[in-house]
């Protein structure tokens, strides 16, 4: 359902309840402004009067001794909190196409500096690549900021590409970890596929026909051994954003929060990113041009995932 709000006394939208949601977390939409979607009839509404758009204030509580740095530097975090995306994919999508109305020029352009800065440093035999490992971390960082931006109808710029850079060591630690994390969770793939690969060198040497039915078991092992990492890349797909929503929040914390926030919506943005097959291939007769407007419309995309899931643990 769409809704309309006022700003500054002046009405604005229609805007997606996750929008409307992001815009009363970022302050541009105070509890005494008026809000108000076809349901209501004639009737604006104080945006206070919105279930859940505005969270309680927690109660004040002595200091602990021993208490997480996270949760002492963002009153948000809360580990005990649930979270479930609220919005339909189809939502998300429409919301991000209106996040991008306007500001598709933008979003191109840093999606081009990024990808333009990844390709000349793999480019570059071992400098390069050794640089754009320590620096993948801190560019995401900026490229999930970048994206958050635009998914909230924030002042995006280019620079924003570059904020990573002023968290380094949470970035790169985090970059590091999630690699390792996923890594260790592939061990059954790679081991499973060595198995597969010996056994079938070993009878090329003897010459022996490889048995069908084996291979097909063979094979159906190493796409199961799969799994496990792709499911771990899902749960810890939001850490970027989280470092940029929590800035005193450690790499570690940021990825358990992550971890947090996926339980039980993993599906969901697995099911998200699947819709952008289709346009994937439409990108084929283009020869890969239409890449630069499909890529801005999934991180937006993503972006706006986020913003609702988060929003649903407040």
């Amino acid at each position: 359902m769409q809704w309309y709000y006022t700003e500054n006394g002046k009405q604005q939208g229609p805007v997606e309840l996750v929008q409307l949601i992001a815009l009363a977390r970022e302050g541009r939409l105070k509890p005494e402004d008026l809000v108000w979607n076809a349901s209501m009839g004639s009737q604006w509404a104080a945006a206070s009067s919105v279930t859940d758009l505005f969270p309680p204030p927690a109660p004040a509580a002595p200091p602990s001794v021993g208490a997480p740095m996270a949760a002492e530097a963002n009153p948000e975090w809360s580990d005990t909190a649930t979270f479930t995306s609220a919005s339909a994919n189809r939502d998300l999508m429409a919301h991000a196409r209106t996040a991008l109305d306007g500001h598709w020029g933008l979003a191109i352009g840093g999606l081009l500096i990024y990808g333009l800065i990844m390709v000349a440093l793999a480019s570059i035999p071992i400098l390069g690549q050794v640089v754009g490992f320590v620096i993948s971390g801190p560019l995401v960082v900026g490229l999930m900021l970048f994206s958050m931006k635009l998914s909230r109808q924030a002042p995006a710029e280019i620079g924003q590409l570059f904020e990573g850079f002023k968290q380094f060591g949470n970035a790169f630690v985090a970059f590091l970890l999630i690699m390792l994390l996923v890594l260790a969770w592939s061990l059954p793939a790679l081991v499973v596929g060595i198995g597969v690969a010996a056994y079938v060198v070993v009878g090329a040497i003897k010459n022996h026909t490889p048995d069908i039915g084996l291979m097909l078991v063979l094979i159906l092992l190493v796409i199961a051994a799969v799994i496990p990492a792709v499911i771990a890349r899902y749960r810890y797909s939001q850490t970027y954003f989280i470092l940029n929503d929590f800035p005193g929040v450690g790499p570690m914390a940021a990825i358990q929060r992550s971890t947090q926030m996926m339980a039980g919506n993993k599906w969901k943005l697995f099911c998200l990113q699947c819709r952008f097959i289709g346009w994937a291939l439409l990108c084929i007769p283009t020869l890969g041009l239409g890449l630069l407007w499909l890529a801005p419309y999934m991180l937006v995309s993503m972006a706006s995932f986020y913003d609702d899931v988060k929003a649903s643990g407040q």
